[in-house]
């Protein structure tokens, strides 16, 4: 009989599950800085005051950051943030009204609620919402579906507010 040259040899199912978990490490770690990578003015265009990153968003979980509550089952509640575990109305808006065609969440800071804007490509919206990461010069457009805020990507547009929509 042959002896080993290591006395000890790990179960294969151990090996897979130390893999996989290596490379979900490598995946997040990928992931996070494509994520950091387009928060500031691309390299080629200059900071102008109209340029704006302009992405969409739906009513959907990924897009509002809710969650069910009872392990996927009850209400809708925040699912991070200050207001993590509180109920969450879907499709209201910070301002309180429904979201529809038009909605804009944006910074109150840059774009105070009621400010109309021209967005090419899309039409004229109105800052009606906030969101987690919409922070500075950057705002998100309501799409009626994740498919087509998906295709909407995200784009630097040159954005001009027009009047206020008190």
């Amino acid at each position: 009989m042959r002896r080993r040259k290591f006395g000890f040899r790990p179960p294969r199912a151990a090996v897979i599950v130390l893999v996989a978990a290596v490379a979900l490490c490598l995946l997040m770690v990928c992931c996070r800085s494509r994520r950091q990578l387009g928060q500031g003015f691309p390299p080629s265009l200059p900071p102008d005051q109209s340029l704006v990153l302009v992405t969409g968003y739906c009513n959907c979980q990924s897009c509002c950051g809710w969650r069910r509550s009872w392990f996927g089952f009850g209400r809708p509640v925040y699912a991070y943030g200050a207001m993590k575990g509180k109920p969450k109305e879907v499709g209201v808006t910070a301002r309180g009204t429904k979201a529809r065609h038009g909605t804009v969440a944006a910074d109150p800071a840059v774009f105070p609620f009621g400010t109309r804007l021209e967005i090419p490509g899309y039409g004229t919206g109105v800052v009606e919402d906030t969101g987690g990461a919409i922070k500075g010069r950057h705002i998100d457009i309501w799409f009626s579906s994740h498919e087509e805020a998906r295709a909407w990507g995200k784009r630097w547009l040159d954005i001009k507010p027009t009047a206020s929509a008190q």
